[in-house]
């Protein structure tokens, strides 16, 4: 029995019992579609092919018995998982569809596919016309295929994937660890768009090194895995400049940025003559500097290898540039630099405000700094009780808006900034200021002088703030110590530091060292000495 459908022409009808010939215009499949085999039922996917054309996919027509459009549906199926999705929707009575490997790679990659490992797919066909229900055509046809990862091609040392969400994964988002020393050892970057497993692959032939792997947040992390199967994950890492070549010097960073469509780390900032290196949190643990000799940068754009823990490099130009920092190249990770023409901020923000008649432009009005002129100033003061101020940059006034954002102690505090009230402080003491201009935020902290070292609280990370007594310029603080050494330092970093003998101390001396116990430690600055009393 033939099928028949009823050709919609916007006519009206009649029927006649009478009549022995219906004059509706019939529609009728006369014939299904065929598809054609294809030349090889073999197919890969190479690098030296991928820019070829796929062998055609190519069918003979179905009839319908009236002029009329025919579309085709061309749909892929992967026969190992099940996964089909349409790739064509001809449209002119086409009869055959052609690819190239490029473009065929893609859809089988969107099945499943993966890199090393052969699937059988399977091609079917519909056909309709107008509105009408699509017709399967007669059979299917089907082809083995392998393909490969044009990302891996570019290395030359071995590879692994990072397989977010394994065994679910997709070969073309992972990430790459590589064996950079050749001795069976796996290092490199991965970023994860959220927490959850992952898995380490071989590269070559997808066989697991490590399953059940985890990270418990969204971010860039550090994955390195032992030639003994051991594999160490940390993270989240922030990624910064650091240096006296940059506006934050050798104590605070400046933040780049991660885009995961480009994979890259990026800042556009000013530099100034001097060192840097790149490092993450804020923190020595994970740095990067340049490879021996290879450390003097400067010029229009420059490119270069980055060794951990390596050589500062020395710029010899100052100029805004654009940073870029590539960690996500399977262990082999390298840097760019290139000038560029941003505008630069002013060389300073002055500081108005009650303790000096709010005058701008006299001489004991204080100031925030920038010295790389990229929108960020720093600057640290000693200030009377219920200080009121504003910033300002040239005829700009900046106040504060919505009040500072203090901590539980009141040692440090944010704040947004603009047409705002005045900034006010109630306490007389010494504060550190930081201003971002492109942000518009700022922060206050107390600051002056601290102790630091493995025998204090925080070790040789966090410093311990000391108390001001302005009637002889003494610091002092008591403090429960450990069994350790410590020294002094000005402003939470080594600018400016005290170490030695507490009876002749001197800048950059050694560390000073203590036993354990409940300790009262007074700071003379001035006079270059301290005492440490047990309490």
């Amino acid at each position: 029995m033939k099928l028949k459908h009823l050709l919609m022409a916007g006519l009206m009808v009649f029927t006649f019992t009478a009549c022995e010939d219906d004059p509706s215009p019939i529609m009728e499949v006369r014939q299904l579609a065929t598809l054609n085999e294809l030349p090889t039922s073999d197919i890969a996917i190479t690098r030296e092919n991928i820019s070829e054309d796929f062998p055609a996919i190519s069918w003979s027509p179905a009839d319908y018995g009236v002029s009329a459009v025919i579309h085709y549906d061309v749909t892929l199926t992967n026969t190992t998982n099940g996964a089909s999705k349409q790739v064509a929707h001809t449209d002119k009575n086409t009869t055959s569809l052609q690819m190239t490997n490029s473009e065929m790679l893609g859809h089988l990659a969107d099945l499943g596919a993966k890199p090393g490992v052969t699937n059988k797919f399977e091609v079917s066909l519909k056909s309709s016309v107008y509105e009408s229900a699509a017709d399967n055509a007669t059979n299917t046809v089907s082809f083995n295929a392998s393909i490969y990862d044009a990302n891996i091609g570019q290395y030359t040392q071995p590879t692994l994937y990072v397989a977010a969400g394994y065994p679910d994964w997709d070969f073309r988002k992972a990430y790459l660890l590589g064996d950079m020393a050749g001795n069976g050892s796996y290092e490199g970057y991965a970023y994860f768009e959220q927490g959850g497993s992952f898995a380490l692959l071989k590269s070559s032939d997808l066989s697991p090194l490590a399953e059940g792997q985890n990270v418990p947040d969204k971010g860039f992390y550090k994955i390195a895995i032992s030639a003994d199967g051991h594999v160490t994950v940390s993270g989240n890492l922030v990624w910064g400049l650091i240096g006296d070549a940059t506006s934050g010097a050798w104590d605070k960073s400046t933040d780049m940025e991660y885009d995961p469509e480009t994979r890259l780390w990026s800042v556009i900032t000013s530099l100034k003559q001097g060192e840097f290196k790149f490092r993450a949190n804020n923190g020595w643990d994970f740095n990067y500097g340049a490879e021996q000799g290879q450390n003097e940068v400067g010029g229009e754009t420059v490119t270069g290898k980055l060794k951990h823990g390596g050589e500062n490099f020395k710029l010899k130009e100052t100029s805004p540039y654009i940073m870029t920092l590539n960690l996500t190249a399977a262990g082999d990770y390298s840097f760019s630099m290139e000038k560029t023409d941003i505008v630069q901020s002013s060389a300073f923000l002055t500081m108005p405000g009650n303790y000096q008649n709010w005058n701008p432009k006299a001489e004991d009005c204080l100031k925030v700094t920038s010295p790389a002129r990229d929108f960020k100033f720093a600057g640290t003061h000693q200030l009377p009780a219920n200080t009121e101020f504003k910033f300002c940059d040239e005829e700009v006034m900046y106040g504060c808006i919505g009040g500072i954002n203090w901590n539980e102690t009141k040692t440090s505090g944010s704040f947004k900034i603009g047409e705002g009230e005045n900034i006010r402080l109630e306490d007389a003491g010494y504060y550190r200021f930081f201003v971002d201009q492109t942000a518009m935020t700022a922060t206050v902290d107390k600051t002056g002088w601290e102790i630091i070292g493995d025998a204090t609280p925080g070790g040789w990370d966090k410093g311990q703030l000391m108390t001001h007594n302005p009637a002889d310029n003494s610091w002092s603080i008591v403090v429960e110590m450990k069994e350790g050494s410590f020294k002094f330092r000005w402003d939470a970093a080594w600018a400016v530091n005290l170490g030695g003998d507490l009876d002749a101390l001197t800048q950059d001396g050694g560390n000073i060292p203590i036993s354990a116990g409940k300790y009262k430690i007074v700071l003379y600055p001035d006079k270059s000495r301290a005492t440490a009393t047990m309490e």
